[in-house]
């Protein structure tokens, strides 16, 4: 075979290649993406939660995982919450259950992508909910992370 031909097969086939290469992108791009994380530390320990419903432009998008990540605490330690960017520019709130099983916010909206809290100074197990700032006055919360906050001594 001449050196010409065989270039001429190679361009070929380069050229081949590039519609399987197309499909490949449009299959990656129309992926799934991930929730934001938001991660919860004390001490040495720390947890992350995807989110357990968020709005991705105007599509809500549920979690995948039912399983609630549980951060251990002495009491009276500090609990550090870092969120992403996108998270903190719209801003949000903690919330958490009181004695009479009602959901209580416990924060004001938080702009900082890192803020942090004290934990009770007594032994117990405390639901806590981290909630994106709304959309519209009206709307749903534009996302919501649940985790289960454990004081022990």
């Amino acid at each position: 075979m001449s050196v010409s031909r065989l270039l001429s097969r190679i361009r070929w086939q380069r050229l081949a290649v590039l519609p399987v290469l197309g499909a490949l992108v449009g299959v990656l791009a129309s992926c799934d993406q991930p929730t934001p994380l938001v991660t919860m530390q004390a001490g040495r320990s720390f947890v992350q939660a995807q989110a357990a419903s968020y709005d991705r432009d105007g599509t809500v998008v549920k979690g995948a995982s039912d399983q609630i990540p549980a951060l251990h605490a002495a009491p009276g330690e500090i609990i550090n919450i870092d969120v992403p960017k996108s998270v903190a520019d719209r801003g949000y709130f903690l919330t958490s259950v009181d004695a009479q099983s009602n959901e209580v916010q416990i924060s004001d909206t938080i702009k900082d992508q890192h803020y942090h809290l004290t934990t009770p100074g007594r032994a117990g197990e405390l639901p806590l909910t981290i909630f994106q700032v709304p959309r519209s006055d009206s709307g749903p919360a534009s996302g919501s992370w649940k985790f289960r906050l454990v004081v022990q001594p």
